[in-house]
């Protein structure tokens, strides 16, 4: 039977957050999860915090901080240290992130022609972040026969003045779409495909003339402006960093990525390169794997069962967290009776009565009460029961699985989840009693 001083189930930021960090503290580490999580989904960058009125990530954290029940209000203090320590972690990986709490949250265009409020973002987003000038253009650049970016919708989404609420905007939108070598085509070409082809050396070098060639229509003879050039996220997966200088060497505005639908190529690089990471560390990483029981005694788990195909594999562990991801990452699910289940040890979950999950408006701009669903804790993260008391001494839970957030609306879901993680990947780590002898290999 397989051991492990730590067993993190989920793979998401949070996940992996623990597992980083408790392999860092010594711990021996496996990650199981169902599949890959909100990292895949989402931007690539790190939203912290931030709140209507909010003017940077910092002036969020004090306002969420101060809330009660709000997982800040615990770990506000730790987010800044939990950020510079992932941030060099990433960049030892080739990835690096521009911004910090004390940046001005900033408009940046999306692909669907609308605007977010950003600040710690991949480098390749981050020219999207910088306030506009007098004089600057935007050329929205599109592929052809890529569906995921529409150009010209985005163009004129993004003309609108209402769109970049208070924020500078670009003088002009324009939008342009290139035909790139062999692309046209394909039959639902999607973003993985484009990325990979971009880490080609010879094919992105054939793409970057034309796209340059594209850009540099879009001014048609006049001479060169200021600007910056929005390009789909998808310059290279594995060899992004290469294909980013070179753009940015050869294109005549300043290029920067746009996120778009998943699945997410930004988000993709992340998750790689934590999860490189922490493999150079000795922690394993198993995807597919559901959790289908969980052994304990008394308030101690003590093994994780997971179903792979037609067998189950046992992990004996001395603690285990939970980054199952909550409500959207199927790690709080709902019956038709309207109770809500915790999936891997049944724990009780805070949340709305029934009645009053949804708001009446759909797109309510405030979001809906079920958002808040999640699993109260102490201070350590370990979940507790109605009087406050710890359920178990092993068990911590991080992420979007702790209660009283409101990630979409507060947009605080990567720093809570880098944060809790990397409280939890410790505490476990200290915590946990050995699975095996001092000095002997695992089995």
């Amino acid at each position: 039977m397989p051991s492990a001083d730590v067993v993190v189930v989920g793979a998401g930021i949070s996940g992996l957050a623990a597992a980083l960090a408790a392999a860092e503290s010594g711990a021996r580490v496996q990650v199981l999860a169902k599949g890959h999580a909100g990292t895949h989904w989402g931007s690539g960058g790190f939203d912290v915090a931030a709140p209507h009125g909010a003017g940077t990530p910092r002036e969020g954290l004090a306002t969420l901080a101060a809330r009660l029940g709000h997982p800040y209000a615990n770990l506000a203090s730790d987010v800044d240290p939990a950020l510079g320590w992932v941030r060099a972690i990433l960049a030892a990986e080739g990835l690096t992130y521009d911004g910090s709490l004390d940046s001005r949250l900033q408009a940046a265009p999306t692909s669907i022609g609308a605007t977010r409020p950003v600040a710690i973002l991949p480098t390749a987003q981050a020219a999207a972040a910088r306030p506009w000038v007098a004089g600057e253009r935007l050329v929205v650049c599109g592929i052809a026969g890529f569906k995921d970016l529409w150009p010209d919708a985005i163009a004129g989404g993004l003309s609108r003045p209402g769109v970049w609420g208070e924020s500078p905007r670009p003088e002009h939108v324009d939008a342009v779409t290139v035909e790139l070598p062999g692309l046209l085509a394909r039959h639902n070409l999607n973003a993985v495909e484009v990325a990979r082809r971009f880490d080609d050396k010879a094919w992105r070098s054939a793409a970057i003339d034309r796209i340059a060639s594209a850009v540099e229509g879009t001014w048609a003879g006049a001479a060169s402006p200021a600007g910056r050039v929005a390009l789909p996220a998808v310059l290279g997966l594995n060899d992004h960093t290469a294909v980013f200088e070179e753009l940015r060497r050869r294109l005549p505005l300043e290029p920067f990525e746009l996120p778009l639908v998943p699945p997410s190529v930004p988000g993709m690089r992340l998750y790689f390169a934590l999860r490189a990471a922490l493999m150079r560390m000795g922690g394993r990483v198993r995807i597919g794997e559901g959790i289908a029981s969980v052994e304990r005694d008394g308030r101690r788990v003590t093994a994780v069962a997971t179903e792979a195909a037609a067998r189950t594999s046992t992990v004996r562990t001395g603690a285990l967290i939970i980054a199952t991801g909550g409500i959207a990452g199927g790690g709080i699910v709902a019956d038709n009776a309207g109770h809500l289940r915790e999936t891997v040890l049944g724990l009780p979950v805070e949340a709305p009565q029934v009645e009053a999950w949804l708001s009446r408006d759909a797109f309510d701009p405030n979001g809906h009460p079920l958002e808040s669903a999640g699993i109260r804790t102490d201070a350590d993260l370990r979940p507790v029961d109605l009087s406050g008391a710890p359920l178990f001494e092993n068990v911590r839970v991080v992420g979007s699985m702790l209660a009283g957030q409101r990630s979409l609306h507060e947009r605080c879901r990567d720093g809570v989840a880098l944060t809790s993680g990397r409280h939890a990947g410790r505490a476990s780590a200290r915590a946990a009693e050995p699975s095996a002898p001092a000095g002997s290999a695992a089995p």
